[in-house]
């Protein structure tokens, strides 16, 4: 898919992901409520390359503290005119492009490609980069299957919740038993995106930029087939985004309040 967007002028554009909001971490709430009435507010466009909740299983969250304030927020952006796009990542894939369209948010799949200043810029969510993890992959290619997914949304809400905080505790202690080069986007795999190979094969490939999170590991770097920005994840500290404005791209850091 080519993101269709209005005219973004010299922008700001920004690309942020990996936010993993929930009530478990009061001070990423407040830091998201900071960033949507300061840069969020300035912005022309907003980009969530996936991971906006810690997880989303239904869209009965959407009336739970503070998932409610996190929508209402994003909708008022678009109210005030920042066009805000939103890219489901491993831990939120359930969120429907109909459902996000209540709130003014644009659904983008994974992956989608921007045409941005002169430039064609592949974004993805950044889990398809992890390709040395094939236990993971099988997971993904099961749990995002169209017949997983049927079966998963006739279930009530509350086994839902449960099957995921099931999920989240067996993923997190399997990430701390991984090689860090497992859970790591392969430099193959970079270089396939950037060609436009397997999963990232888009029209208008090979591409200029790939654009990713997931893995944690903010970067900037310039490849033989093209550059690549890495988003970092949020936390107390901060957070690493992406930035284009005037025609310039930057790895910005990103201070809570």
């Amino acid at each position: 898919m080519t993101v269709q967007h209005p005219d973004l002028g010299n922008g700001p554009v920004l690309f942020i992901s990996d936010l993993h909001l929930s009530s478990a971490q009061p001070a990423l709430i407040t830091f998201f409520r900071h960033f949507c009435a300061h840069e969020g507010r300035e912005a022309r466009a907003v980009f969530i390359l996936g991971d906006l909740f810690d997880y989303w299983v239904h869209r009965d969250q959407a009336a739970e503290a503070p998932y409610a304030e996190i929508l209402a927020l994003l909708r008022e952006l678009h109210r005030r005119g920042t066009t805000v796009y939103l890219m489901a990542g491993n831990r939120d894939f359930a969120l429907e492009a109909t459902f996000l369209a209540q709130f003014g948010i644009i659904a983008l799949p994974d992956p989608a490609l921007l045409q941005l200043g002169g430039q064609r810029v592949l974004l993805t969510h950044g889990d398809l980069l992890c390709s040395d993890d094939h236990r993971y992959q099988r997971f993904r290619r099961v749990i995002r299957h169209p017949l997983t997914r049927l079966t998963l949304g006739r279930l009530p809400y509350a086994w839902l919740q449960r099957i995921a905080r099931g999920l989240r505790r067996g993923s997190s202690r399997e990430v701390r038993a991984k090689a860090p080069a497992m859970t790591d986007a392969n430099p193959q795999a970079v270089v396939a995106a950037l060609r436009g190979e397997g999963a990232f094969a888009l029209d208008g490939a090979p591409y200029d930029l790939l654009i990713h999170g997931h893995t944690h590991r903010p970067a900037w770097e310039q490849g033989s087939e093209g550059e690549r920005m890495v988003l970092g994840a949020w936390d107390a500290d901060g957070a690493r985004i992406g930035r284009w404005e005037h025609g310039q791209w930057s790895l910005q850091r990103l201070d809570p309040p």
